[in-house]
């Protein structure tokens, strides 16, 4: 029996809570063009993936949230909170990532929040 993984709990407009889906993963990709199976780096991604895959978080909790409204929700003020909370996410959607070599698949939530 698989493990229930917990939400992560981000504060921005209101207590909102990430949590990675299938329709969020399809949705990042449709947006970004970039399948999280294949393997992430997020220090790669630029403050537009970052806002995506964070919107592509919080659809499951509230299905009427558009893109432009949550990255309304995210800006300087709160960068790194949203960075680690995406961080904390994946981590808890492939627990596993952890383990495989960086040459296999780059580890989630490697380097420093993105700057621009």
């Amino acid at each position: 029996m698989s493990e229930i993984v917990s939400d992560v709990t981000l504060v921005l407009d209101k207590e909102r809570h990430l949590r990675l889906t299938l329709k969020g993963m399809i949705e990042f990709k449709k947006l970004t063009g970039k399948d999280l199976l294949q393997g992430f780096n997020l220090a790669e991604y630029s403050v537009e993936e970052i806002a995506a895959l964070m919107w592509a978080c919080l659809i499951w909790e509230d299905k009427s949230l558009k893109l432009e409204d949550a990255q309304e929700l995210a800006g300087v003020w709160n960068l790194k909170e949203v960075y680690t909370s995406v961080v904390k996410c994946l981590t808890a959607a492939f627990p596993d990532q952890k383990e495989r070599k960086e040459e296999e698949r780059p580890l989630a939530g490697s380097g420093s929040p993105p700057t621009g």
